[in-house]
């Protein structure tokens, strides 16, 4: 019975820590791109970890790193991605942007 219960708290805390490491890199799509503008609209909101400020990095379909820019505005499901103008041409709907650090 005593290793029973060592067994169940072990799995209990690698599920926890499992849950808990899925937080650690947020992702999005790319929904719409200003090109003139210089802005991504991305699919991921405040509650996805996209906050004001916070630096957001756009990804090719084939994972490379395209461009990376500042969050400028959010709401709880979008977020406006200020990025260069001249990267801006390569990007495309539906690529990924993922969270890269979190700016103070």
């Amino acid at each position: 019975m005593h290793r029973m219960k060592i067994i169940l708290v072990v799995l209990a805390i690698m599920l926890i820590t499992l849950t808990s490491l899925q937080g650690i890199v947020k992702a999005a799509q790319v929904q719409k791109i200003h090109k003139n503008q210089r802005f991504v609209y991305v699919d991921g909101g405040t509650k996805d970890g996209f906050i004001m400020g916070s630096t957001v990095c756009i990804y090719s379909f084939s994972g490379k790193k395209i461009a990376c820019g500042k969050v400028h505005k959010t709401s709880e499901s979008k977020a406006m991605v200020g990025i260069d103008k001249a990267t801006a041409i390569q990007i495309r709907n539906g690529m990924e942007a993922r969270i890269e650090a979190i700016s103070k």
